[in-house]
């Protein structure tokens, strides 16, 4: 189903925003805008010069910036409708839609004039505000006018039931879905939930169970979205027990989510929540994220105006903020995603999620000290959580700050009553960070209680059958290891260095140069495989080849502590053994 949503949304984008796609990519020939007078004189270069820079500007995703530009474009051509359908998407985007209804009038005109709309972007930001002003009779016009072809099969049934459910037509909202559903049988799912959340709306309390049940269990991996809102249903009707249950089933294949904290304390505090989709504006909400997400992977800049839209019906709606703060991140908009992501904080469902996205997004751009800021905080806000305590050590491993992140994997080590399964990343990283700083005995603890939950985890198995090699101790079993390692993942270049490294160590010389030429062809630009192929080379008495490795592992900026002996090595070669 995923595939086939996704196949049809990403060949019908250009319906949204006509040549927005063009502009983020460099190929191909691009249209000029039209502009000054319709004799076809030519266009002032201060008003091409505006059109330029704000392609431009959307290329490097600074839209507030291609805004600015387009808009000097329209103060010499203000009838310029590319330019205007331009505009219009980017305001979207960046969630200034009262700004964006100026344009969708200019480029609809009277919508009710025309027999059928085309499903723009314009005429679905006009219905928007109808269904904002409540005039759900309206907005369904507009979306029952749209053609059958393109994004619009989606996009028009799911919003033309939710404003039918607003005027409480709510069988005619189930046939708009009903329909498509039967003859696009991929949509099922999709549609299949929202049908459920128009039959509770109406009272119909036992369809809308098995709509929702039928849609959690159509997925062939538990959905977020599909869990919270069957889960809140089940609690909303006394059925604490089974929305635990689902709740749990949703953790156990997402074990580091965090997103059912908060229902999870309800079900424990016997709290009822209210319901999820409370109105035919929350189910439009819903239904613009439900959008959103299924473009997100074909169109980041596509799935931000969907749930931008999503956020104008429903200020509250914070899984929509998720996502774009998410998207944003994807782009590298790492300050504008903080913004998004604080915005979400004061919603105890979704606040510990931002807080720790917030923190990666810190170090995204280079202030460590800031995120671990952040999740110092958090960890004193929740003193029996430990993930915000992992996250600063994941943070300070990745600068190099080993005693910091070891002391922070301590302390989060120490919060965990009983460890199991899911804790084997954590041990994996405390053991790195111990063995950097020297602390064997409690690296290797830690390498070994990781392998007692997943025995064929292939990068504690690598690392410590590396580290075992490197003290010459275990060989015969760090080889097993590291073996059963490159079985799990044949195309990982650190691993098949370490098989290399323990060949060479082991005396099966071809062994070695064989691997590790293998390793530096998947890994050309890690300086330790390098410079352990210039060390087999330099065995096999190939010296030029062995001192063109080394000078190359210098060259790639090593540890530190490895360049004087890479500068030996390259003065006097290896001793004789």
């Amino acid at each position: 189903m995923a595939l086939r949503l996704a196949l049809i949304l990403a060949a019908a984008l250009a319906i949204w925003a006509p040549n927005i796609a063009d502009a983020q990519n460099s190929g191909g020939q691009k249209a000029v805008p039209k502009s000054g007078d319709q004799a076809g004189r030519p266009a002032q270069d201060t008003t091409l010069g505006s059109y330029l820079a704000g392609r431009f500007a959307q290329m490097r995703g600074n839209s507030k910036a291609s805004i600015d530009y387009y808009r000097k474009v329209l103060k010499d051509d203000p009838k310029n409708q590319d330019v205007q359908r331009r505009l219009l998407a980017l305001l979207a985007s960046e969630g200034r839609i009262d700004e964006a209804l100026t344009l969708a009038r200019s480029l609809t005109g009277s919508v009710g004039d025309a027999d059928e709309d085309d499903g723009s972007l314009a005429s679905v930001v006009l219905a928007l505000a109808d269904v904002k002003a409540g005039k759900y009779a309206d907005a369904e016009k507009i979306f029952a006018s749209f053609p059958k072809t393109g994004l619009s099969t989606i996009v028009a049934p799911l919003l033309k039931a939710w404003t039918q459910a607003g005027q409480k037509k709510y069988d005619e909202a189930l046939k708009s879905l009903s329909v498509e559903t039967g003859s696009t049988d991929g949509f099922a799912i999709l549609f299949g939930a929202h049908a459920a959340a128009i039959n509770e709306l109406a009272g119909r309390a036992e369809a809308a169970e098995k709509g929702y049940v039928q849609s959690n269990e159509g997925r062939q991996r538990s959905n977020l979205r599909l869990t919270q809102l069957l889960g809140n249903f089940y609690e909303r009707t006394g059925r604490a027990e089974e929305a635990r249950k689902l709740y749990e089933s949703y953790l156990a294949d997402h074990p580091a989510s965090t997103m059912l904290t908060t229902p999870m304390k309800r079900v424990e505090s016997k709290t009822t929540p209210k319901p999820e989709i409370g109105s035919a504006a929350d189910g439009i909400a819903e239904a613009l994220f439900s959008l959103a997400g299924s473009v997100q992977q074909q169109s980041g800049f596509q799935a931000i105006i969907f749930a931008r839209l999503a956020i104008y019906i429903r200020p509250d709606l914070s899984i929509a903020k998720l996502l774009i703060a998410e998207t944003l991140e994807g782009d590298k908009r790492y300050e504008d995603a903080i913004a998004i992501y604080r915005s979400v904080i004061p919603d105890p469902n979704y606040a510990w999620a931002a807080r720790l996205r917030i923190a990666d997004q810190y170090d995204s751009l280079e202030r460590p000290d800031d995120a671990i800021k952040e999740l110092m905080q958090m960890s004193r806000d929740e003193p029996k959580r430990y993930d915000a305590l992992v996250r600063m050590g994941d943070i300070l491993r990745r600068h190099k700050r080993f005693e910091e992140a070891a002391k922070a994997y301590t302390d989060a080590k120490a919060r965990v009553p009983v460890l199991t399964k899911e804790h084997w990343s954590m041990l994996y990283a405390s053991g790195i960070a111990h063995e950097r700083i020297k602390k064997w005995d409690t690296a290797e603890a830690d390498f070994l209680k990781a392998l007692e939950f997943d025995p064929e985890q292939p990068y504690v198995l690598n690392y410590l059958g590396y580290s075992w090699v490197e003290m010459g101790k275990n060989l015969d079993k760090a080889r097993a290891m590291i073996e059963l390692a490159v079985k799990k993942r044949p195309r990982d270049g650190y691993i098949i260095d370490s098989l290399g490294w323990v060949l060479f160590r082991l005396g099966d010389i071809d062994g070695a140069v064989k691997n590790l030429e293998r390793a530096v062809s998947l890994r050309p630009e890690d300086p330790t495989i390098n410079d352990h192929l210039g060390d087999v080379y330099w065995k096999v008495n190939r010296k030029d080849e062995a001192r063109f490795q080394w000078k190359r592992a210098l060259s790639l900026d090593p540890e530190k502590e490895e360049i004087p002996k890479i500068n030996k090595k390259l003065q006097d070669g290896l001793p004789e053994t």
